[in-house]
């Protein structure tokens, strides 16, 4: 009798178990390979996250410099030389930064100012000029202070930076006055 019971508990048995342990196993596989690919792609976006703050701050080094030069007691007259530039015109492309040959016509910070980037910043210096039509703005409607506001200087900074790779790239500009 015993010999008859095991073997209709045998028959009975339809493999029903490992039907259902190999589908949790895939959709635990699923799962896993799911939270992979969103790992990864978590840590590339904090990566180029890291890049691009790399890259405004090594601008932002450059930018400071060239303010700090124009602190200075004395500027050395602009003309063609790398870096300093007049005031740029009306033929000068609206997207004159993007296309500016930054290893010829600008200013390269020491190689030693900021650990971790691609290249050194970049700066150039903009002499700009301006002009101040009478009776255009409330207070200055006197022609000495129109005067005054024409004896100031008025500089254009523009900073390029880059980050730990060619990638990424910082432009950024600032007006600073005399």
């Amino acid at each position: 009798m015993r010999k008859k019971f095991f073997g209709k508990v045998i028959q009975r048995q339809q493999g029903a178990v490992l039907i259902i342990g190999l589908i949790m196993l895939l959709l635990l596989t699923v799962i896993g390979m799911s939270s992979i690919r969103g790992t990864g792609l978590q840590e590339r976006m904090a990566g180029n996250a890291r890049d691009h703050s790399l890259a405004f701050q090594a601008a932002e080094a450059g930018l400071r410099s060239a303010e700090s030069y124009l602190s200075g007691p004395s500027i050395k007259p602009f003309s063609a030389g790398a870096g300093y530039l007049q005031d740029l015109t009306e033929t000068d492309p609206p997207h004159f930064w993007l296309e500016n040959d930054w290893n010829t016509k600008a200013v390269t910070l020491a190689e030693d100012t900021l650990a971790g980037v691609g290249k050194q910043p970049k700066y150039a210096i903009e002499q700009l000029e301006i002009n101040i039509p009478p009776g255009k703005y409330g207070m200055a409607e006197d022609q000495q202070s129109i005067d005054n506001m024409a004896e100031l200087e008025v500089y254009r900074v523009t900073a390029r930076g880059l980050g730990g790779t060619k990638d990424s790239e910082a432009l950024i500009q600032s007006t600073f006055i005399r």
